[in-house]
């Protein structure tokens, strides 16, 4: 296989991608992994997001949250999007300072809502994106792969196979 060439690409667009994607009602869950102690873990969580915050809602004292406490680095897929970025515990589920994103989470799924606000001990996580692979394709019989990086505000292809 020839060097990868990394291509620029519109960031702008990239990022919309991304955003489609997140929005769409279609993906709600998306797999969740957490690493601490040498240990990694995965699991499927159900997310909401407002742009490119992302939310979700968990037991104050599950492994994720054990794990996150420990480090804030995480990572979600589903399908070919991956993404990388930074958890943060933002406190209880029905606390005053999370009243507005409980209302966005009720909004997209309120039956999950019901279930788990009753609940002690639940808390909210956000999460920032920091890097993400948004697409995989094929172009004249190679394959690629798209990154964003929210970081630097930048957005590349590389060509990851030849077929």
């Amino acid at each position: 296989m020839e060097p990868t060439i990394k291509e620029e690409l519109d960031f702008d667009k990239s990022k919309n991608k991304l955003l489609s994607f997140l929005d769409n009602r279609d993906n709600p869950i998306m797999v969740l992994g957490t690493s601490a102690n040498n240990k990694v873990l995965t699991r499927a969580i159900l997310i909401i997001n407002n742009e490119l915050d992302i939310y979700f809602f968990t037991w104050k004292y599950s492994r994720k949250i054990k794990q996150i406490e420990i480090n804030k680095y995480i990572s979600l897929c589903k399908d070919r999007i991956e993404i990388e970025g930074e958890a943060m515990i933002l406190g209880l589920m029905t606390s005053k300072e999370n009243k507005n994103i409980l209302e966005m989470i009720r909004e997209k799924h309120p039956d999950s809502v019901k279930k788990w606000e009753s609940k002690s001990n639940m808390v909210i996580v956000n999460i920032k994106p920091k890097f993400a692979c948004i697409d995989g394709y094929f172009e004249d019989n190679d394959s690629y792969l798209e990154y964003i990086d929210l970081e630097k505000k930048e957005s590349y292809r590389l060509k990851w196979a030849d077929y």
